[in-house]
C-alpha cells in the first residue's frame, strides 16, 4: 500500500499566518503610497495659484499713479481696482479668488497670503513680493520675487 502525503493542520495554520503577515505589510505600504499620491498634485496646484497671483501683482505699477503711497490699499480700493504693487500688501483670503475678487469654488481648500515689503537690491529700491499658498493636506508653498521701478 502506498502512503499518501498531504499538509497537516499545523502546516496549513502556519502558512495562513505567514501569508497574513505578508499581506498586512504589503497593504500598509500601498496605503501609505496612496495617501501621499495626491501631495504632488496639490503642491503643483498651489504653485500655479502663487504664480498667477505673482503675475497679476507684477503687472501693476511700482508706485501709486494717483495718490501718495500708503504702503497698502488706499481707502475705497478693492482688488479689481488695485493700481500698484503695494496695494496687495497684507492681502489674505480664506479662499482663492480671481483678479475680480470672485471666489473660485474648485480651489476652496487653498489659502493665499501676500506680503509686499521694501527692499534694496544693489542700491536700487525694490519691493519684495511674497505669495504663500497653503492647503490642509500639505505645507505652505512660498514664492518670492522683487519688483523694481522700471
Amino acid at each position: 500500500m502506498r502512503r499518501q502525503s498531504a499538509f497537516t493542520l499545523i502546516e496549513i495554520i502556519v502558512t495562513i499566518i505567514v501569508i497574513g503577515i505578508a499581506a498586512t505589510a504589503l497593504l500598509s505600504v500601498f496605503s501609505s503610497m496612496v495617501r501621499g499620491s495626491a501631495d504632488p498634485m496639490i503642491q503643483q496646484q498651489a504653485t500655479t495659484i502663487a504664480e498667477a497671483y505673482l503675475e497679476e501683482i507684477m503687472l501693476r505699477a511700482y508706485d501709486d499713479p494717483q495718490v501718495a503711497e500708503s504702503g497698502g490699499a488706499e481707502a475705497g480700493e478693492t482688488r479689481p481696482t488695485y493700481d500698484d504693487v503695494q496695494d496687495y500688501n497684507s492681502l489674505g483670503t480664506t479662499q482663492v479668488r480671481d483678479q475680480n475678487n470672485n471666489p473660485i469654488a474648485a480651489l476652496s481648500d487653498y489659502q493665499v497670503t501676500v506680503t509686499v515689503s521694501g527692499a534694496v537690491l544693489n542700491t536700487v529700491s525694490a519691493m519684495q513680493i511674497d505669495v504663500s499658498v497653503s492647503h490642509p493636506a500639505t505645507g505652505a508653498i512660498l514664492l518670492s520675487t522683487f519688483r523694481t521701478d522700471y
